[in-house]
């Protein structure tokens, strides 16, 4: 009977392919109608062990609770929201020492440079087309201080063998000319060459197609209810569409992996943090950016993808409420035209969400359950 995948994300997808490329049977259930539509439809993009920091840091903790509220804030908690992440906030809590944090950083860096390496390897094997990036990610500060602040996370992951470069506002403007307009604006920022990025949708689309030539069965349309077991074992997946039975189980549902297996005594310490991102056609635009930039103060990252760019950013604390805030929305349109003053966004832009399935110390969930298959 093979694998059963639960998910056709980027994740739940690159798994399904691997595993039919070494002879697995695989059967990929999701409840959309295509892979990637959920959280791989419109991120950032961005592949960057030089982001392995984790959000839970010292310091954070009183940001939050001085954001708490305020619509601007790069990280927004809803009030409503509290009750729901009194768990997984004390957890966070937790992890927010020194030690934890740079303990969490290098596990995170691990998995970050493994699988950016991964994919290097999977994109000249397969010569997948996804606007790949390889010019790396530059981030820019808008005054030395915040330079200053996040020197020590530089300097962490420098020290863990990523390489970067610390430049001043003239040294940004000559890796990415796009920044030339407000260079009087810029107090510094650092090159980390070895970052890629690429449009995850477009690269979920295209592994998909690998895995139908691989003969992997795709089940979309399929909405999972719930898993069977009986004694340590999955015996089966109940879904809208009837039973699925598998020798082995993936589990691979992001923020909602939590709710489906918590019937099973799993309790999976993931929140759905809900970002923003809005796409922009690039047709005209002489001083487009080459290579992907992050402005660090207003938590932004701007990401070339072919004939279009992509910005995102801010976390939204609100459950499992996808709905767009208007206003967020405009501070991130906002906040991208002042990186890019020549930049024309369109009035129909539309403002996309998805929800990051995020741990409470930074690390991915990765391994067996308790049950064995």
């Amino acid at each position: 009977m093979g694998t059963a995948i639960l998910g056709a994300g980027v994740i739940g997808i690159t798994t399904a392919y691997y595993l039919a490329r070494s002879g697995e049977q695989v059967t990929v259930i999701d409840r959309q109608s295509e892979a990637g539509l959920e959280t791989s439809f419109a991120n950032g993009g961005l592949v960057t062990p030089s982001m392995c920091d984790p959000w839970a840091a010292p310091g954070i903790p009183l940001h939050i609770l001085k954001w708490l509220g305020s619509e601007d804030a790069p990280f927004l908690m809803r009030l409503r929201a509290v009750p729901g992440l009194m768990g997984w906030g004390l957890r966070f809590l937790r992890n927010c020492t020194d030690a934890r944090w740079r303990r969490n950083a290098r596990t995170v860096l691990n998995i970050a440079a493994y699988s950016r390496d991964q994919l290097d390897d999977l994109s000249v094997e397969t010569d997948l087309e996804y606007d790949r990036n390889e010019g790396g990610t530059l981030k820019v500060f808008r005054d030395a201080l915040s330079m200053s602040t996040t020197q020590e996370a530089t300097e962490l992951v420098g020290g863990m063998g990523v390489p970067y470069q610390t430049l001043d506002a003239t040294g940004c403007v000559e890796v990415e000319p796009a920044l030339e307009p407000v260079v009087n604006e810029i107090s510094g920022g650092i090159l980390f060459p070895e970052d890629r990025s690429g449009d995850a949708f477009k690269f979920t689309q295209a592994i998909a197609r690998l895995c139908r030539e691989h003969n992997v069965a795709f089940r979309f349309e399929t909405h999972i209810e719930a898993i069977e077991t009986h004694g340590d074992e999955v015996v089966g997946v109940v879904t809208d569409a009837g039973p699925i039975q598998a020798d082995r189980y993936v589990l691979a549902l992001g923020s909602y992996s939590a709710q489906l297996v918590r019937p099973l005594g799993i309790k999976l310490p993931i929140y759905p943090v809900k970002g923003y991102s809005l796409t922009l056609p690039m047709a005209g635009w002489n001083n487009a950016p080459k290579i992907p930039v992050v402005d660090y103060g207003r938590k932004l990252a701007v990401t070339p993808l072919g004939d279009r760019i992509r910005a995102a950013g801010t976390a939204e604390f609100n459950g499992f409420d996808r709905s767009p805030n208007r206003k967020r929305g405009e501070i991130l349109q906002s906040a991208v035209q002042d990186l890019f003053p020549s930049l024309t966004v369109p009035d129909d832009v539309e403002i996309w969400t998805g929800l990051r399935p995020v741990t409470p110390d930074g690390p991915p969930i990765l391994g067996r359950s308790p049950y064995r298959n």
